[in-house]
């Protein structure tokens, strides 16, 4: 498809949205499955769950503008799970699962957060109503939610004491 207009451009990046939701539901369980520190794994099954909502909202998008809800890969996301899969057949101790599945949450949430203000942008452009910007928004604050626990995490003495006890 050649991208000729902003609603073009929309549609081109909620496709993207949607294989990254999707994709995501499965990568947060394995981070969930492969994670030690416990309130991390914890926090990967909670925005799994949370993660399956926003696909649905991202459904109900696709049909407010009258197309069907398909995905278009996404480079960022492929590149960070390339990321963790080198990482994963690399690392030799399972005290630097937690720090990376960690880090690699934040670096996600990121791309997430750029991608939702950009199909905001992109709406609030084009003069969508609320049916089409109300489950972004919702995606977009849950994604805010989620980076910034992450980065209590982060911040939080557990992380610092595996890294401590690595050093």
């Amino acid at each position: 498809m050649v991208l000729k207009t902003p609603r073009d451009l929309f549609v081109h990046e909620l496709k993207q949205m949607y294989y990254v939701e999707n994709r995501l539901v499965d990568v947060l369980e394995e981070l969930a499955a492969e994670t030690p520190d416990e309130k991390l794994a914890k926090g990967f099954s909670s925005h799994r769950d949370e993660t399956r909502q926003q696909v649905e909202r991202l459904e109900r998008v696709f049909r407010e503008i009258g197309e069907t809800p398909e995905e278009a890969e996404s480079g960022a996301l492929d590149g960070l799970l390339r990321d963790h899969e080198e990482f994963k057949r690399e690392v030799g101790s399972d005290d630097l699962k937690t720090p990376f599945n960690l880090t690699a949450g934040i670096k996600t949430e990121r791309v997430e957060i750029t991608a939702y203000q950009s199909l905001i942008t992109l709406a609030n452009e084009i003069d969508f109503e609320g049916d089409v910007k109300d489950p972004l928004e919702a995606n977009l604050d849950e994604e805010k939610d989620t980076l910034r626990s992450l980065e209590k995490i982060q911040k939080g003495s557990s992380i610092k004491n595996v890294i401590q006890n690595l050093l």
